[in-house]
């Protein structure tokens, strides 16, 4: 019985540590690293990078993103807000688009919508650049503009 007892503790023991190691290799910490991506904002109004899970399907969840905006409108000041974030594709074909939507108070109406920019798909790397040049930044409710903005958005999967 002492040696079936002193054999568990030693496979706990060593399960513990695989554990603990891989987990100090800097990867992301869910289990289920299919879903995770590297979202990064950067340019002149938004700015922001974090791994990402399960973004974006439209009906939600909409992930937890950490974003600085240079800039603000008469209901909010530059800063840096911790909200949620919507990313995807707008639209088809020729004239396709991408859609950034980032509130982070949406019962006050504090949010922004960024629909355009130009698609990069590197196919190899899986890869996604959109590059927003003067594209229009409206309140996420009511659609009022608020300011033309730039930016570059990178979208890319976790790879082990």
């Amino acid at each position: 019985m002492k040696r079936i007892l002193i054999a568990l503790v030693g496979i706990f023991c060593i399960a513990g540590l695989i554990v603990l190691g891989q987990d100090a290799q800097g990867k992301p910490d869910k289990p289920d690293k299919s879903s995770a991506q590297w979202i990064e904002f950067s340019g002149e109004d938004l700015e922001g990078g974090e791994w990402v899970y399960g973004c974006c399907p439209n009906a939600g969840p909409w992930p937890d993103y950490t974003m600085t905006l240079n800039f603000g409108s008469h209901n909010f000041s530059p800063g840096t807000y911790y909200g949620k974030l919507f990313i995807n594709y707008f639209g088809a074909g020729r004239n396709q688009k991408y859609k950034v939507q980032f509130w982070w108070n949406y019962d006050l109406d504090l949010g922004i919508e960024i629909i355009g920019g130009v698609l990069d798909f590197d196919r190899k790397n899986k890869v996604l650049t959109v590059t927003f040049k003067d594209e229009e930044c409206v309140h996420i409710k009511t659609g009022t503009p608020i300011k033309l903005v730039n930016f570059t958005l990178v979208r890319s999967p976790y790879q082990n």
